[in-house]
């Protein structure tokens, strides 16, 4: 696959939401879009302390291609680096990358 349209999509988009997330949520209805201020690894990190469900994460960079794509992460876990410099992230219910067949290389419009 090398377009995928996100389709309905909950945006990150303002510094508490951003900092939020998916925490304290019990369940995951629909991706969410975080647009980082910079491209970026380490200063795009996340972290799933306080997630209380299992999630995917599908990082981005400016292009909107897939740079990395973590599967089922576990709630708790203090850092997850993207492999390489990322623009935008989306967090998605577990299952969600693979049911799409997302990968590395694969753009996404949203």
């Amino acid at each position: 696959m090398s377009g995928l349209k996100l389709g309905d999509y909950e945006a990150a988009d303002s510094h508490f939401k951003r900092a939020r997330g998916i925490m304290f949520r019990r369940s995951l209805g629909k991706p969410m879009l975080f647009v980082f201020p910079v491209k970026g690894t380490l200063s795009n990190a996340i972290h799933s302390f306080f997630c209380l469900v299992r999630f995917d994460a599908v990082f981005l960079d400016e292009k909107k291609q897939v740079v990395d794509v973590r599967e089922r992460i576990m709630p708790f876990l203090p850092l997850i680096v993207p492999r390489k410099p990322a623009k935008y992230l989306i967090e998605a219910p577990a299952g969600w990358a693979r049911k799409k067949k997302v990968a590395v290389g694969d753009t996404i419009t949203f």
